[in-house]
């Protein structure tokens, strides 16, 4: 599972990484501890212009009476994406890429869970695989809602966890965006857009434990 990331890049950074404009600084305040049901800034595509929105993280689905009922769909696995009919016209006309700057995964054992920070080698800004909803409110108003897809662990993080978030590569970013159906052989390249030696994993502070904490020292490596 994945059920908490990281977004500490400025707006500035944002705009120029995904090629969009906004005046809403208030999107951007770093967050080193984003739990399922936060508004976060998403990249989507409507009437052929990239926008950047806060979506609720966490899919609402078509039928649901409040937007609290989203807050479990905050990651779909990619290989489930055909399995209903939602989500299927999801992923053709409703992608969008999450921004951020890298996710939590935890490593249980008998005793303790280990949290531990997987992020680019490089420490750069990178999107999140996502696909997105509009759902109408009872009082008429219309929420936006994401959710991660999520893939197979590579050898790097299987030791941690067997699923991991798709990093999107900036080359692939036009692709996604698109309004149009992407063919498997698409798919499959988006989802292999990094190499596992562009990633890196560290353990961190068992701080992050707790989601009112919220600070640039939970993501932080503990020498091994």
């Amino acid at each position: 599972m994945s059920d908490r990331f990281v977004l500490e890049a400025s707006k500035e950074e944002v705009e120029e990484l995904f090629g969009i404009s906004t005046a809403r600084d208030d999107f951007f305040k770093p967050n080193y501890n984003i739990t399922p049901g936060s508004l976060i800034p998403v990249i989507y595509k409507e009437d052929g212009e990239r926008k950047v929105y806060n979506f609720r993280w966490g899919l609402i689905p078509p039928d649901a009476e409040e937007e609290i009922e989203g807050n479990d769909n905050f990651v779909v696995p990619a290989e489930e994406l055909e399995e209903d009919e939602w989500l299927t016209e999801c992923i053709e006309r409703c992608r969008c890429l999450i921004p951020a700057n890298g996710f939590y995964k935890w490593k249980f054992s008998e005793k303790k869970s280990t949290p531990f920070y997987i992020r680019l080698l490089s420490n750069e800004l990178t999107a999140i695989a996502g696909i997105y909803s509009v759902w109408e409110s009872s009082a008429g108003r219309d929420v936006y809602s994401c959710a991660m897809l999520t893939t197979e662990a590579n050898t790097l993080i299987q030791p941690v966890d067997d699923r991991m978030p798709i990093f999107v590569h900036p080359d692939d970013y036009e692709q996604w965006l698109g309004e149009g159906e992407l063919s498997e052989s698409e798919l499959e390249e988006v989802m292999n857009g990094y190499a596992m030696t562009e990633l890196t994993v560290n353990r961190v502070s068992e701080d992050v434990n707790d989601p009112e904490n919220n600070s640039p020292e939970l993501i932080q490596p503990i020498p091994k």
